[in-house]
């Protein structure tokens, strides 16, 4: 990878991280609030250290099984979702919704189920942004981790809102499109790699964005319908 290579992962990575950042301040509150006082702090430290694990065990797996036909594929088709996930959390004024548990244990685990499709995407994505390339995959992975305090954070919140969903949308298509065209199963096909390697990226990146602005669309004719 050269020199400009590596600044256009650098910078698509920042942005997916920011995009993709998950909410465990909220989520963590939000599952131990039943609990006893005393156990509350435990219950948000421990559910914080949870968190950032499940991040480090999702990078060195994908990293371990990125070979593999129909991964490209796979992480491709998550990466068009995560790009209506971010309209969808742009939309939304609520808090995430995550059921209080009185017991240390289920809460952990309410809040685990809740953070780890978010967690899978934002693993997904730093992947494809990186390209492969192991630094900038834990460059990826060390800054997701900070990010898991700031989900709700208003810059953060702005990336999913127009009009910049539409770029940090089309960054998620071009990213799963890049990585569809490298996958095994479509390097076996007839098309010409050097087809796919240039057209798949901004076909991804159109997709993401119809997805979003369909998404985005859809709600605010509602919202005029409902009023």
């Amino acid at each position: 990878m050269d020199f400009s290579q590596t600044i256009a992962s650098l910078i698509a990575l920042l942005w997916i991280d920011f995009v993709l950042a998950g909410e465990n301040a909220v989520v963590l509150a939000m599952a131990t609030r039943a609990l006893p006082q005393e156990q509350k702090r435990l219950g948000v430290n421990l559910g914080t250290i949870l968190l950032i694990l499940v991040r480090i065990a999702l990078a060195y797996a994908l990293m371990a099984i990125a070979d593999l036909p129909g991964f490209g594929l796979a992480g491709a088709a998550l990466l068009l979702w995560a790009a209506l996930w971010a309209a969808m959390r742009g939309e939304s004024d609520k808090a995430p919704e995550v059921a209080p548990h009185r017991g240390l244990v289920a809460a952990m685990g309410a809040a685990l189920a809740h953070d780890a499709p978010g967690a899978l995407m934002n693993m997904v994505g730093v992947q494809g942004a990186a390209q492969g390339d192991t630094p900038l995959v834990m460059f990826g992975l060390a800054l997701s981790i900070p990010l898991l305090a700031l989900g709700s954070a208003q810059f953060i919140i702005l990336l999913r809102k127009p009009p910049l969903l539409w770029g940090s949308a089309g960054l998620l298509g071009w990213v799963a499109g890049r990585m569809a065209s490298v996958d095994s199963f479509v390097l076996a096909s007839p098309m010409p790699p050097e087809i796919m390697r240039d057209f798949a990226p901004p076909v991804g990146a159109l997709l993401a964005i119809l997805l979003a602005f369909g998404y985005a669309r859809g709600r605010k004719i509602k919202r005029v319908a409902d009023e």
